[in-house]
Parts: structure tokens; sequence; C-alpha cells
């Protein structure tokens, strides 16, 4: 166990060079970047106050596990240890889990569930337990089983989107989240796989981008999900996508699901931050 928290012990070494700004920290850039998941989340938590209240409070716990993540993703750059490397993945297929099992549509489920949430949670959970014993079994799995969430959960949200015929902002919104996907997929590619090219041009910072990258790309995922969900299961409340601080200005505002009669009006969550 001593040896698995060592430095340097990790299967995977980034290609930003190691100790080069600190001497206390082994990939300097892809350890800070990771201070936006610390940024976000509890901005995130305030804009669903609503949400949480009257349709789920367990969105909270999302916020909570990208926190998580975002501690973990920490540790192990800064110590590329191999206990760090599985804290990392493993928080990361937590909050891949929750989400799965907080909004994935009903009608998708398999028939032996008969529509149950309960079940399918049930189900989630056991496949989650499964997967996180697999990371520490066969770390070099991880990444690949991370991956695989990617594809399915984009066909999904396809298929609601095009099940609800939404107004124009749902559909940029997927849209935005689609491109923000392939752009920090590609991010972690590109680091992953062209490392020589990126030190010749002297950037070896790509990884740093895919934090940032891959952390807008869940919250855009998040909000759509929330959305279809909530138009499902919830539509009597007249859920709608919003933006923060301007709602006119849907190009820079942070996006949120809003509900009829919110006493948490755009007014007010200014004031709030």
């Amino acid at each position: 166990m001593f040896k698995e928290l060592s430095r340097g012990s990790a299967d995977v070494d980034w290609c930003e060079d190691n100790y080069s700004i600190s001497p206390f920290i082994a990939e300097f850039y892809n350890t800070i970047s990771n201070a936006f998941f610390f940024v976000f989340p509890p901005m995130m938590w305030a804009l669903f106050k609503d949400y949480a209240h009257r349709i789920n409070p367990s969105i909270n716990l999302m916020w909570v596990l990208m926190m998580l993540v975002g501690a973990c993703s920490a540790y192990f750059h800064c110590t590329l240890s191999l206990v760090g490397q599985l804290l990392d993945e493993v928080s990361i297929l937590w909050a891949f889990s929750l989400g799965a099992g907080l909004w994935f549509p009903r009608r998708y489920y398999p028939r032996i569930l008969k529509g149950d949430r309960r079940r399918f949670r049930i189900f989630v959970f056991i496949l989650m337990l499964c997967g996180t014993m697999l990371a520490f079994i066969k770390p070099w799995l991880n990444s690949f089983l991370l991956l695989a969430f990617v594809v399915p959960g984009f066909w999904t949200a396809y298929l609601e989107l095009r099940r609800v015929q939404s107004h124009q902002r749902v559909t940029t919104l997927f849209r935005t989240a689609s491109v923000l996907w392939i752009v920090s997929i590609s991010c972690w590619v590109a680091d992953r796989t062209l490392c020589d090219f990126w030190l010749f041009v002297s950037f070896p910072y790509l990884h740093s981008f895919w934090h940032v990258f891959i952390l807008l790309a869940c919250y855009y995922s998040v909000v759509l999900y929330a959305y279809f969900d909530a138009t499902s299961e919830w539509a009597e409340m007249g859920p709608v996508l919003r933006y923060w601080p301007n709602d006119s200005h849907t190009k820079f505002g942070v996006p949120y699901v809003a509900l009829k009669s919110n006493p948490y009006s755009d007014e007010n969550m200014n004031k709030i931050f």
C-alpha cells in the first residue's frame, strides 16, 4: 500500500513536464486547473436551489461529487501516485453513475425493471460497485470504461431532444454540450497520444484544458438531463431554461433549470451572488 501512495507510482504520466514549476507539485498546471471544480459547484448549488427544493434534492450530491472529482484529480496530478489515479477515476465513475441514477429516462429502462426508478438505481449502484472494484484490479481499463458513458449519454440526449421538440434554447444547449464534449475528449486524446509534438511546440498543457472543458461539458449535460427529466416527470411545474446573470444573454450566461412560480426569480438570483 505504501508503494501505491508513493509519488510517481501511477501507471499514467501526462505530457506536462514533472516538477518544472514547483518541487512539490508533479504536474503544476494539471493540478491548479482543478481549481475550477471548487468555483462552479457552489454557483450551481445556488442556481438549482428551487429545483433541488421542489423536484430533486439529490442534485446537490452531484455538486459535491464534482468537487470531490476536482480534489482527487488535484491530488493525483500533484503526486502522480497510483492511489491518486484510482481516486480520480473512481470519483468520476461515481459522478457518472449518480447522473444515470437521477436522470436516465424511464422509457429506456430494461423491461425487467418495469420503469421502476428505485430498481434502476439499485442496478446502477451494483454496476458502480463492480466498476469500482475493477478499477483497482485493472487500472488501465478505467479510462475506456469512463469514456464508454459518453456515446450512450449523447445518444439518449439526442433522442430526448427529438421527443420534446423543444425551444431553440434547448437545442442550442444540446449543441453546446456536444461541442464541449468533443473539444474536451480531443484535448485528452491529443495530450495522451501526441505528447512528442506538444513538447516540440512547447505546449504540453492540453490535459489542463481538458479539466476546464470537461467540467463545462458535464455541467451542461446535467442541465440538459435535469430539464428533460423535469419536462417528463414534473411537467406541471413548467420547467424552463434560464441563464444567469442576464436571461437575455444566452451566449455568455450560465444555464440552469427554473420552474414556474419560482420564488428564486432572476432578480432574486442576482442577489444571491
